[in-house]
């Protein structure tokens, strides 16, 4: 996934380098369907494993440097989850191309256009902006026929990832950023808890 994300950048390479890339990507890409025939299969797994890598690190980052664990309970779990999938795409770009005819911030989009949607610019207008509707959560799952199938999936293991964590409270203590992936995370996230489990003994 992230060969395939580098892949869309808009950014200048030399000619052998570009060939490299594809064809990394295209063996990459011949490997996973060999093990996984059915596209759907293959599409559903790249997109889990490279969203639980880079999404659960950055929403246990994100609530330890909020102090948002004193509220995470099974209630507000889904709507937390929900909320950090809005602000922290997996993802900082998506390629898509235009189904019809539209305008787009004043831009003219003909259909059938190749775009490239920047995720992490459209998670960040929250800052300057009020909250938009529930489609606003949506957005980095896609809509419509091309939307992600396995959407519920990824909130649902985020949730529960929050919920396991919360009794701890953990702090960052270390974290590196992964500067060699497209997809934006952490090459080494590490964390203590700062409240002991349920049950656990004294020192344990």
């Amino acid at each position: 996934a992230a060969r395939a994300a580098a892949d869309h950048l808009p950014v200048p390479r030399p000619r052998r380098r570009r060939v490299a890339t594809a064809g990394a990507s295209a063996r990459a890409a011949a490997e996973l369907t060999a093990l996984l025939p059915d596209p759907l299969d293959a599409m559903l797994t790249v997109a889990a494993v490279n969203t639980t890598v880079a999404a659960l690190p950055r929403a246990a980052a994100w609530c330890a440097d909020a102090g948002l664990w004193p509220t995470v309970d099974a209630a507000t779990a889904p709507g937390l989850a929900a909320e950090l999938l809005r602000l922290t795409a997996p993802s900082p770009l998506l390629p898509r191309v235009a189904a019809a005819d539209a305008t787009v911030a004043g831009c003219p989009v003909r259909s059938g256009d190749r775009l490239v949607l920047v995720a992490r610019h459209a998670a960040q207008a929250h800052r300057s902006g009020p909250a938009s509707g529930p489609a606003a959560a949506q957005a980095v799952f896609g809509a419509g026929p091309h939307a992600c199938p396995g959407a519920g999936l990824a909130r649902a293991q985020l949730a529960d990832v929050l919920l396991a964590l919360a009794p701890h409270r953990p702090v960052v203590t270390r974290a590196r950023v992964d500067r060699r992936s497209a997809l934006p995370g952490y090459a080494r996230l590490t964390v203590r808890p700062t409240a002991p489990a349920a049950g656990a003994r004294p020192g344990s």
